[in-house]
């Protein structure tokens, strides 16, 4: 190959990854869509259960706070938190409801998944199949965990594995008024 001809081909190359990289810049910092921050309404939505039932925020929430968990089957730190969780909501949950949505996984690897902890799960696993309520509440890493006070408005987020205490706190914020 000439020299002249692989300097408009280095020219070419560098001129396309140098737009491709500023339209990428540019649809990012003019984009409208911003995750759910604390403070913001909970956004509402209807999931299918595990167990086929349908669940839907706005009812649960008008008679108690929610904790949203999005989780995944192959995210271990969703495996751990899992069981403290149940524990917690064993203890008696009143005035308040946790729901574990599963990010579109299908039914069998959630029974796999579900049936190799020590413990059945006594909270609702929604089922959100098509991600929209993932990508509603701008959901990045797994484990993400909500609060939703009873006012429907979200009073905390975390987007790492829970302790014990980070799941108290969330109880208390989510049963707040």
């Amino acid at each position: 190959m000439k020299k002249t001809t692989r300097n408009i081909l280095r020219v070419g190359i560098i001129l396309s990854v140098t737009i491709l990289l500023g339209l990428t810049l540019w649809f990012n910092l003019t984009s409208d869509t911003q995750a759910v921050q604390v403070g913001d309404e909970a956004i509402d939505f209807q999931l299918e259960t595990l167990n086929g039932d349908s669940i839907q925020l706005s009812e649960v929430n008008s008679e108690k706070g929610v904790i949203l968990n999005f989780w995944g089957t192959w995210c271990k730190p969703c495996r751990e938190e899992m069981p403290d969780m149940n524990r917690i909501y064993n203890e008696g949950h009143e005035n308040y409801e946790i729901i574990a949505i599963n990010v579109s996984e299908d039914e069998q690897q959630i029974n796999q998944f579900l049936s190799s902890l020590d413990e059945e799960l006594d909270f609702p696993i929604a089922l959100d199949r098509n991600r929209d309520v993932t990508k509603a509440y701008q959901v990045g890493p797994l484990p993400t965990t909500i609060a939703i006070n009873k006012d429907g408005v979200v009073v905390d987020k975390k987007e790492y594995q829970l302790t014990v205490d980070d799941i108290y706190n969330f109880v208390e914020q989510s049963t707040s008024e």
